[in-house]
């Protein structure tokens, strides 16, 4: 019985160790399992903490990310495809426009040529390299002065930069074109002349206002000191290739149209420019004038003169009435209006009736391009003329636009229509200077001088330009002038009559007293070479 009590007290001291040793076990495990969770709560919170105190960083970086896709994405949209045309120019898609691949803003781009001319295109893109590359001379040129002036300063003191500021405000600064043409609009365009300033007419001012664009265009962004002659050769050959698009209004809408300038047009807009650049001269911009030897592209020869336009006195009746009966009045009396007074276009339009004086019977006029003898006869066919048209008259003016009469008719629309006439009525080319040519031959025929005629229709030139622009001889009055011509002179005639009966006068007085015939002069008077140098 003992023996099993012990053994029964062995086992269960047995059990209750092992008990107490897993209750142990679980309380350190609990221990270790809290402190991990503890440990895990406490790095996500510090995780945690640190987003926060980072939150810009991480959107910034997001921000760059998303944009970089966005632009990677675009690059990869499908775009049309450049098409190569020759050395960095290449069409796009379908079109016929020409770009051309331009180095721009520390990048390769692509620009517009404005043409569909492969030649008209490389020469564009030619400009857009000088000129980057004039820009780029300059800042350099800019830059190394500055640097030179702040270096005299510093090792010469101040005498040395007093007179080094001096030097450089005595250099005239550089200046493009543009800013040439702009100072030359701004003092009203002058002439330039030795010793002042001429100013023009309106007209002529107005008329080089057509040249200004084109100029601008071309030369606009390149200096005008370092313009050469061959400047001059690129814009005649640009001009005449068409390269200029010009822009007008035409009853009410924007018309844009490439124009070849033409040799004569040329001529004309280099005057234009030379004009600027001798005004800059004078101001102390330039130092000479780099076009001043360009010389001319348009010949004498070549130049179509009035005379060259101007009607007969068939060829005008002809195109009155055609115009007359089309019911074109106003362009029919218009048409004699020009002819019977020699009036230019410009003239002619702005005539109003209170410059009629019927008591002098002459036409007062305003004339243009400085003219002289501001008034017109009124002769029996203009006086016909007048005196039905006043009956008729609906404005002050004579011959008043359609649309708005306080306004005078379009002068390019008349050109058309009279054009237009004289091809209907088969006849050469007429135009409104040709009708004012028409005035001046008649006027010569009538027995007019050249230098009469010139002042009667306002011209201060003189007789010169009449009889080397307007004046004609027309081939009816040569002949009828030529008729009167004698080849064999009367006056021969009767002279060796004379020369006959004073040589037998002569000899009948030989035996008379030698005294008396000395007195007379002696026979050397009465000798046949004497009474030929009489006669």
């Amino acid at each position: 019985m003992n023996s099993n009590c012990t053994t029964g007290v062995n086992a269960a001291g047995v059990g209750c160790a092992s008990s107490s040793q897993h209750a142990a076990h679980s309380i350190a495990l609990g221990e270790f399992l809290g402190e991990a969770v503890e440990l895990f709560i406490f790095q996500s919170i510090v995780c945690r903490l640190m987003a926060l105190k980072q939150p810009r960083i991480y959107s910034a970086k997001s921000q760059t990310q998303k944009s970089t896709a966005r632009l990677m994405k675009e690059e990869r949209k499908t775009h049309p495809a450049f098409k190569m045309v020759g050395p960095s120019l290449a069409t796009k898609g379908k079109g016929t426009r020409i770009f051309a691949k331009l180095f721009l803003d520390g990048r390769w781009t692509w620009r517009t040529t404005k043409t569909d001319n492969p030649e008209l295109a490389r020469k564009w893109k030619e400009n857009w390299d000088e000129n980057r590359r004039i820009q780029k001379m300059v800042h350099i040129a800019e830059d190394s002065s500055m640097k030179s002036c702040l270096q005299n300063q510093k090792t010469n003191g101040n005498d040395n930069r007093v007179g080094s500021e001096q030097e450089n405000s005595s250099k005239p600064p550089l200046l493009i074109v543009d800013q040439i043409l702009d100072n030359y609009v701004a003092a009203g365009q002058p002439t330039v002349k030795k010793r002042k300033l001429k100013p023009k007419s309106p007209r002529s001012i107005r008329n080089e206002q057509y040249s200004l664009h084109p100029l601008r265009i071309y030369f606009g962004s390149r200096i005008g000191e370092r313009l050469t002659l061959a400047d001059c050769d690129g814009y005649h050959a640009w001009r005449n290739q068409g390269g200029y698009v010009s822009k007008f209004n035409l009853r009410g809408h924007q018309i844009q149209k490439r124009t070849k300038g033409g040799n004569r047009v040329v001529d004309l807009n280099l005057v234009v420019l030379s004009n600027a650049l001798e005004l800059a001269i004078r101001q102390g911009y330039l130092n000479s004038n780099p076009i001043k030897d360009r010389g001319r592209y348009s010949d004498d020869a070549d130049v179509r003169h009035c005379r060259e336009v101007a009607p007969t006195p068939r060829g005008l009746v002809l195109i009155v009435d055609w115009l007359e009966r089309n019911e074109l009045q106003q362009e029919a009396d218009f048409t004699r209006y020009l002819a019977y007074t020699g009036l230019r276009l410009s003239e002619g339009l702005n005539s109003r009736w209170p410059q009629v004086d019927w008591k002098d019977q002459v036409l007062h006029v305003r004339r243009s391009k400085r003219g002289v003898s501001p008034f017109v006869p009124i002769l029996p066919e203009l006086e016909v003329l007048l005196r039905r048209m006043e009956k008729e008259a609906k404005s002050e003016l004579m011959f008043p636009s359609p649309f708005d009469r306080t306004l005078p008719r379009d002068g390019s629309s008349y050109r058309r229509r009279l054009a237009q006439a004289a091809a209907i009525c088969c006849l050469p080319h007429v135009t409104p200077q040709g009708l004012r040519s028409y005035f001046v031959t008649q006027a010569r025929q009538s027995g007019l001088t050249d230098a009469e005629v010139a002042q009667l229709i306002g011209d201060k030139t003189g007789p010169v330009l009449i009889s080397e622009v307007y004046g004609d001889v027309r081939p009816d009055h040569l002949l009828a002038v030529a008729r009167k011509i004698k080849l064999t002179a009367e006056t021969r005639q009767v002279g060796v009559l004379a020369y006959r009966n004073t040589y037998m006068y002569a000899q009948e007085l030989r035996p008379l007293d030698e005294s008396i015939f000395r007195a007379q002069g002696g026979a050397e008077a009465f000798s046949q070479e004497n009474i030929v140098c009489r006669l």
